[in-house]
């Protein structure tokens, strides 16, 4: 939204990364959700923004923040359903 107000037009990666939240919006698993939000934050910030001060700690932050989700979705698998 950000990107929309400080250039004045809606880009590619505004429309990938809403269309990204709104899909994840529709799981009921709440690991997968933040996890795939999380890793779309991730990925923009690789491709769109210098990795400097307060970036690299959003950046680790969502590297930890999907590592968890993809933990979570691993046991839950494997005990056999959800929670």
């Amino acid at each position: 939204m950000l990107d929309v107000v400080r250039t004045g037009r809606i880009g590619a990666g505004s429309v990938l990364l809403g269309l990204v939240v709104a899909l994840s919006a529709l799981t009921p698993v709440t690991e997968l959700r933040t996890g795939v939000r999380a890793g779309a934050d991730l990925v923009a910030r690789l491709i769109f923004l210098p990795a400097h001060g307060w970036s690299a700690v959003m950046l680790l932050l969502d590297v930890g923040v999907v590592a968890r989700a993809w933990f979570s979705a691993g046991r839950t698998r494997r005990n056999g359903g959800t929670r």
